[in-house]
């Protein structure tokens, strides 16, 4: 067993970013084929638009080699089961999608078949911009697009981009959706040779109006930690399982999926998956279920996604719009937006022996209901900061509690949230730390370092999207800004994109620059005359000059108090020829440690008069840092002391 805690306080300290493997050099070549519904002809060579061929059944009994391109005419419409074969290789897939103008050429199963579209056994293969239907009002489970594999190893390169997939037929009932039936659904069987997906890409697609899941993976290859089976709707034989072997860097991006019947994106049997910006709207119409959920999962990054309108089915069940599930670990749910969801924001439950482990930080909960946060079964690790939940007054979904707890969870901890409680909600206690966290309104629980003071959010409860979360940010004067711990490997982003100033604060929103106070100025170097503050007061008429008997070098450091951008620095001073700086170095702070920029920077004053003359050093990069120290290695010393007016950065 890997160390989770080395792996959530290191691997996870910053977004994790999944890389496709990359082509080769080569550029792809093959036949483009064409398929038109109504003037095609199967008896034609189908390689023109003037040559096309007619129906999916001609379309399946051709291989595709590595490179080949099938083109379905646009508005047209083709029933029954497109089910190719033929694999693509690296850098050159099979692709199939459209020419022409108009909608979406549409491939409709009608019921016919369990897919209208199968993908079996195949590699590097690519769906783009294509339209699938599978129902008729029967109460049969059926699938859009199954992409199935079976004892064949790894399996490479399969996209699935810019599908229409809806109107996927099942059952129509409150209860358990089967997990064999999606819109989009990746399932590996089979345990005599290990198999799984590799770079796998679903994007920009949209899933509606199914009876189960929107977007679903899942695999027999799934044993460990006491795990031993899948869902019993599937009818697995008890003997079709091996151990796990995980599909890896899987990217699930920028989907909608509405209206669905039960979870909305689900990932099972996974590694190292990024599932982001992605909208999931009304999940569980008729069934009780998750937003986004996965299990048998590592290293599961889940982020800038909106999740909304998931039904309540009662206390205790995973209803919520985020859920680390069965046999996951290090987890890290990050920058999303949720709201509205009848069950809560975020559940962490493993079924397994070996316990659940998550970071939830940065993301904005917005009048969910049920249980905002609720830890079940083997939850231990999971550390909850910098978050924003907004409950309130006047709910319009069944409210309980705050932080809910069943099954003796441990190691839970909560940092640096702000929580606004209109709604007067408890929090649990067993096995969950908090410190540190703001409370506005309601009870407060055991916190070893409660704020109580007022968060002077812009507009709070008014988001409208993702997009839409500036009325969480903190006012100047707010009792949230600066008043965050210190937490190490922490994105180095808030919500909305702010650079992290060393001084965070409390909740997923940063305060504006200006909201942080002036700079601060200190020098190493004592003051003769004047005062070192006035180097970033914004006024040229003030000045700071140092001793007559200075050491040098000598330093001076500006906190600015919030990270900013620097690309240069401009010296204010008068009587540059007697008491200006002629030799300096510029640092910045890293967060633990002074990086010189540039070193042995000169500087040449023109006069010797009350009037100011300024001079700008470039650094060679721009730089993101909350602090600048300047190295004064030489200046004038007419008078023995040396002096600068003001010190600015752009």
């Amino acid at each position: 067993m890997h160390s989770r805690r080395a792996l959530l306080t290191a691997a996870l300290g910053t977004a994790l970013t999944v890389t496709l493997p990359a082509g080769t050099a080569r550029a792809a070549t093959g036949t483009t084929y064409y398929v038109d519904s109504t003037a095609g002809d199967d008896s034609a060579p189908g390689t023109s638009t003037t040559t096309p061929w007619r129906t999916l059944t001609r379309v399946n009994q051709h291989t595709f080699q590595p490179g080949d391109t099938v083109r379905f005419l646009a508005g047209g419409t083709w029933t029954g089961q497109f089910a190719p074969k033929g694999s693509g290789a690296e850098g050159a897939p099979v692709t199939a999608t459209s020419y022409g103008t108009g909608a979406k050429p549409h491939i409709a199963g009608d019921n016919t078949v369990p897919s209208a579209v199968l993908l079996e056994n195949l590699r590097h293969w690519t769906l783009d911009g294509l339209e699938i239907t599978n129902g008729t009002g029967s109460t049969t489970w059926r699938v859009g697009v199954e992409v199935r594999a079976k004892d064949i190893g790894a399996v490479p390169g399969i996209t699935l981009r810019n599908l229409y997939v809806h109107k996927i037929d099942g059952v129509a009932q409150v209860g358990s959706g089967n997990i064999g039936s999606a819109g989009i659904l990746v399932n590996v069987r089979g345990n005599s040779v290990p198999t799984y997906y590799t770079g796998m890409l679903i994007e920009k697609n949209e899933i509606a109006d199914t009876k189960a899941y929107g977007i679903t993976t899942w695999s027999t290859w799934m044993q460990r930690e006491g795990w031993t089976s899948l869902w019993g709707e599937l009818n697995i034989p008890s003997g079709e399982y091996g151990p796990f072997k995980p599909s890896t860097g899987l990217i699930i991006r920028g989907n909608h999926v509405h209206d669905v019947g039960s979870g909305g994106i689900n990932p099972n049997q996974v590694a190292d998956t990024l599932i982001e910006y992605n909208t999931v709207a009304r999940p569980t119409s008729t069934t009780t279920n998750v937003g986004i959920w996965w299990s048998g999962a590592d290293r599961t990054t889940v982020q800038f996604n909106e999740v909304y309108g998931a039904r309540f089915g009662g206390r205790g069940l995973d209803c919520t719009a985020f859920d680390a599930d069965a046999s996951t670990h290090d987890s890290l749910v990050q920058y999303n937006y949720s709201h509205d969801n009848g069950g809560g924001f975020f559940i962490s439950v493993s079924l397994g022996t070996a316990p659940a482990s998550a970071i939830v930080r940065y993301n904005v909960s917005q009048n969910d209901g049920n249980e905002i946060f609720t830890f079940s079964t083997n939850t231990d690790g999971v550390d909850v900061y910098n978050n924003t939940v907004f409950v309130g007054s006047s709910p319009s979904r069944p409210l309980y509690k705050i932080a809910q707890v069943y099954h003796n969870p441990k190691n839970v901890t909560f940092r640096n949230n702000l929580f606004v409680n209109q709604a007067n909600l408890a929090y649990d206690t067993a096995g969950i730390t908090y410190r540190n966290n703001l409370y506005q309104g309601g009870p407060v629980p055991p916190d070893s370092a409660a704020i109580t003071g007022d968060p002077k959010l812009t507009a709070p409860g008014a988001a409208t999207s993702r997009t839409d979360l500036t009325g969480y940010r903190p006012l100047s004067g707010s009792a949230a800004i600066g008043a965050g711990l210190a937490i190490s490997g922490n994105g180095g982003r808030d919500i909305l994109g702010a650079t992290l100033p060393t001084a965070v604060a409390v909740g997923a929103v940063e305060g504006l620059p200006g909201s942080y106070g002036a700079p601060v100025a200190s020098t190493t170097m004592g003051t003769g005359q004047g005062s070192i503050a006035a180097v970033v007061d914004g006024k040229e008429s003030t000045s700071w000059a140092s001793p007559v008997d200075v050491t040098l070098p000598g330093s001076i450091t500006i906190d600015y108090r919030t990270n900013r951008r620097i690309a240069s620095l401009t010296l204010a001073t008068h009587f540059g020829q007697g008491q200006g700086f002629t030799r300096v170095d510029i640092q910045t702070w890293n967060g633990s440690a002074w990086t010189t920029r540039l070193a042995d920077a000169t500087v040449t004053w023109a006069g010797n008069t009350s009037t100011v003359e300024r001079r700008t050093l470039t650094l060679p990069t721009p730089v993101d840092t909350s602090q600048l120290r300047l190295v004064v290695k030489a200046a004038n010393r007419q008078w023995g002391n040396i002096a600068v007016n003001e010190l600015t950065v752009a």
